[in-house]
């Protein structure tokens, strides 16, 4: 049974004027439905996972539970609610967007610090701070010399768009020995309530 049909309706009112409401029909996607504390707190429930290059959740969802269509509970529990922007774009797929969005995107978007350590090994500089170009950065060695330092790389709109993107691969699974128990409670947490709601406007509808 789909997450659709278990998303309870609601009646939502399109018209500005709190005066005259306008209400139409839709599915109520304001309430995903919580996920019970026990799973968000308990780091034994989830496995971290590397989305590889093209991969979809409907992929992921039938190498890992052997059914494409546990793909929403992938959604869910990376709180991802716009596929198009939260879900990492594959190699083809960020080239496209990247050379569209930017006119230029080799050229130089910011600059990053490097890291720097001093003879012990001690972090003085973390690296990928946003600084100027031209930010330095001196120090006293422990024999008492004065050292400046240039730790300054330059990122493109390019690097830092794939940056992004990489970050978005990094996501959670539900492990496959509990996912049948974490769709059970999540259909029932979506349908407390019952199956009707009434919003006159976004803010007024349960999440």
């Amino acid at each position: 049974m789909s997450l659709f049909y278990n998303l309870p309706n609601v009646l939502y009112n399109i018209n500005p004027s709190f005066s005259d409401p306008k209400m139409i029909a839709a599915k109520n996607f304001w309430r995903r439905g919580q996920i019970l504390e026990e799973y968000k707190t308990s780091i034994s429930v989830f496995d971290e996972y590397i989305v590889n290059d093209g991969e979809t959740p409907e992929n992921i969802a039938f190498e890992v539970y052997d059914n494409p269509f546990y793909n929403w509970t992938i959604l869910v529990v990376n709180d991802i609610v716009n596929y198009h922007d939260q879900w990492p774009r594959s190699k083809a797929s960020l080239d496209e967007y990247v050379f569209s969005k930017y006119s230029n995107p080799l050229a130089t978007k910011h600059y990053v610090t490097t890291e720097v350590l001093d003879e012990n090994g001690k972090v003085l500089l973390p690296a990928g701070k946003i600084v100027p170009s031209t930010y330095t950065l001196s120090y006293t060695t422990i024999n008492g010399f004065q050292v400046t330092v240039a730790p300054v790389i330059p990122v493109s709109y390019y690097q830092y768009e794939e940056e992004l993107n990489a970050e978005k691969e990094k996501i959670q699974l539900i492990r496959p020995a509990l996912i049948e128990g974490f769709v059970d409670a999540y259909y029932r947490k979506l349908q407390q309530g019952g199956g009707l709601e009434i919003g006159l406007s976004s803010d007024k509808i349960v999440m």
